[in-house]
């Protein structure tokens, strides 16, 4: 593993390249760790390293196109220039357009070398601190302690340094809108305006004008399935184009392959979500977030009003965690509310649903959560299912089984 003072890591099979190079780059201060095999380079580079790779194209075994694919499947932000000879220069052109930083033609002109890496150093710095601003933001203000919010958190984090269109769905109440607003402000259009509509039969007409509004930020929809066929191939076409104008958010209450099974989407829209869906889970699946929330409304709600902070007692929480929230955070945060001035709204509450739903078997009960486990580590590992069994503890043979069981497909969750 690379420690954070290593500015460059230098790969190339000609150790007299790697010597020049190594002796221009140590003069202008950097600090250089060589590598003259492509295929140990990997499992050097942590995804917060700082540094940036300076890679030889044409190497044997594993050339430095195949290295940057590899390695930007851990962090696709990491700056990788690339040094070609001159016929491979429409190879590192097309490099270029699939994610290095730029390239250089051999013979490497030594102040053109030194002032790229100047400029990638600079960026990747810019990156790594947007990422720890993100981290702590969301740490602090992304409320709760259970394994989804824990997994939440990374994945809003990877997501925010992306433009990729991301849905949302799940009952109300549970944070959809919250996500959103989290990857407009830790992304790359958080200087761009928020444009959210709910749409409706009569609103849907509006879609030009909210797509001219947010260009250059994001633009959040819900109840997709009001646009026409063409406006949805509208959504589709600035989607696909190498800038986005915009990025698309889309937040529902159910994932988009049911609206895509009904007929409520184009298959192209729901391509365009297909890798990027998170099912933002409900309250009475995440218990152990229920107490810290409770304190963190009620602290908010002390503070607004100047009114001191209450004790709650283990029987309040006790009734907190046993309570089936129908609107989840939002009901949460009003009983945190009631709460700070008195009133406890818990005890002969109950839920309406438990007296009109049948309960569910116990065995569907397991398969849900099985199956939105499974899922969950899919999104966070993007589809690699040699990650994945190991995030669960499980033989790849049995993951692939359970995946088959739920109808679950490793493409639809890379990016």
């Amino acid at each position: 593993m690379l420690s954070d003072e290593v500015s460059i890591l230098l790969i190339d099979d000609d150790a007299d390249v790697l010597d020049a190079y190594t002796g221009l780059l140590e003069q202008a201060g950097y600090v250089v760790r060589t590598c003259n095999s492509p295929g140990e380079a990997r499992p050097w580079i942590h995804r917060d390293w700082p540094g940036i790779v300076l890679s030889d194209v044409c190497m044997p075994g594993c050339s430095g196109i195949e290295l940057m694919t590899l390695l930007h499947q851990d962090d696709r932000q990491l700056p990788i220039l690339l040094i070609t000879g001159h016929g491979d220069v429409p190879m590192a052109v097309d490099a270029v357009k699939k994610g290095a930083w730029d390239f250089l033609q051999k013979p490497v002109d030594p102040g053109k070398l030194l002032t790229l890496v100047e400029s990638a150093l600079r960026e990747r710095k810019a990156t790594i601190a947007r990422r720890q601003q993100s981290q702590q933001r969301l740490n602090v203000e992304l409320i709760g302690r259970s394994e989804w919010v824990c997994e939440y958190r990374q994945r809003l984090e990877q997501l925010a340094e992306t433009d990729i269109a991301v849905w949302f769905y799940g009952e109300a109440g549970t944070g959809r809108m919250m996500g959103a607003k989290y990857l407009h402000q830790l992304g790359r259009h958080a200087n761009g305006p928020f444009i959210y509509q709910e749409l409706t039969s009569d609103n849907a007409g509006m879609m030009n004008e909210l797509m001219e509004q947010a260009k250059g930020g994001t633009l959040v929809l819900s109840h997709l399935e009001y646009l026409s066929r063409e406006q949805q191939y509208q959504l589709v076409e600035m989607q696909s184009q190498e800038q986005r104008p915009f990025r698309l958010i889309g937040i529902g209450h159910v994932s988009l392959v049911e609206l895509a099974a009904t007929n409520n989407i184009v298959v192209e829209l729901y391509y365009c979500f297909a890798m990027t869906q998170i099912l933002c889970q409900p309250l009475s699946q995440r218990i152990d977030d229920i107490e810290p929330l409770f304190h963190h409304y009620l602290n908010k709600a002390c503070q607004r009003l100047n009114h001191a902070i209450p004790e709650v007692g283990n029987d309040v929480l006790k009734g907190l965690t046993r309570r089936v929230w129908s609107n989840n955070i939002r009901e949460l945060a009003n009983a945190a509310e009631l709460f700070a001035v008195g009133v406890l709204p818990l005890a002969d509450t109950v839920n309406p649903r438990m007296h009109v739903n049948e309960p569910t078997p116990l065995d569907r009960r397991v398969e849900d959560i099985e199956r939105q486990i499974i899922t969950a580590a899919l999104n966070i590992h993007q589809g690699r299912i040699n990650d994945v069994a190991e995030y669960l503890q499980i033989p790849r043979k049995k993951l692939y089984l359970r995946m088959k069981k739920y109808g679950l497909s490793k493409e639809h969750y890379k990016l």
